[in-house]
This record gives structure tokens, sequence and C-alpha cells, in this order.
């Protein structure tokens, strides 16, 4: 049986091998270069004994311009993408109120999305849906206006007329 095994492996190994020992074998005798074979210094010949030419660009003023103009700006910071909107979780400085001994500091909430309908818009804060109108917390703040073009909600402290923005974070 081992014999069996072994012709059977061998056939197996001549099978993938001899067609590449008969490729590699022709491609040996005829000599050839390799089709994509470049001489260098600035011409190449042909099999025919021809010299053609390697294509070297000439450029234009304006394109060699442009291309150190392209340099310049790789060097320059442009800071932050104006694609994306900056998110702050609040627009508005604490409200003093020393008469009071208080002072008013909008909720620590954030935005999680901004829902855009007929009947007017919504805004998931805090995993809780609110309207314009509607209280935030029991702090005496309101959602005034809710924004779905700049993902914004404007809040309203009634009793200070203080005022906030709260955006909705963009991905990083």
């Amino acid at each position: 049986m081992t014999v069996h095994d072994r012709k059977a492996k061998l056939m197996g190994i001549g099978v993938f091998l001899l067609p590449l020992i008969l490729v590699k074998g022709t491609a040996l005798l005829v000599g050839q270069p390799p089709q994509g074979a470049v001489a260098s210094g600035g011409s190449a010949t042909t099999v025919d004994g021809g010299v053609i030419e390697i294509f070297t660009p000439q450029w234009s003023v304006e394109q060699i311009a442009a291309t150190q103009r392209v340099a310049e700006l790789r060097e320059v910071s442009f800071g932050a993408s104006p694609l994306l909107h900056l998110w702050s979780n609040s627009e508005s400085d604490p409200i003093d109120h020393s008469d009071r001994g208080t002072t008013i500091t909008p909720p620590m909430v954030s935005v999680q999305v901004i829902l855009r309908s007929r009947r007017g818009n919504f805004a998931l804060i805090d995993y809780k849906k609110y309207r314009a109108g509607d209280a935030i917390g029991e702090d005496g703040w309101f959602v005034e206006e809710i924004d779905a073009v700049s993902r914004s909600v404007l809040i309203v402290h009634r009793e200070s007329g203080k005022k906030a923005t709260l955006f909705v974070p963009m991905p990083r």
C-alpha cells in the first residue's frame, strides 16, 4: 500500500511541476527579455535595433507654478475642518445672582438627536423627547427653539432670561 501512495504523490507533484518546467525551460531557451524591461540612460533599443526615446514631460510655466503652490499649501496649517460642527455644550457663562446668593448654570445635559417633522421639531435630550416649550429638569430651564439645520437646541432660563445653546455632538 505504501508503494501505491508513493506513486500517487509523485504523480500529483508531476502534474503540477511538469507544466512549470516546460514554460520556464522554453523561456530560458528563447532568451528574450521581459516586455516591461527599460534601459537606463534615456533610450532603449528594440529587437530590430531601432531606438526608442523615453518620454520626458515638458512642463508649462503654469504647471510648475501650480506645483510650487501645492507644495506651499501642504506646509500651511488650516486648523479644524470647516465641514465639522464644533461641539460645545453651552455657549453661555453662569449668571451670578449675588443678591440671592445663587449662580444659574445651564443644565449638564447632552443632545443625542434632533428630529424634523411637519408638526414641529423634536430633540432627544438625555434620551427623553422634548419639544419647544418643554421644561428641562426642575431648575427653570425650558426649550425655546429646536433648529434641525444647525443641529442645536436653544434653552432659556425664564426667570433670569439667560440663554444657552446645546449642540448634537458630531462623531470624531
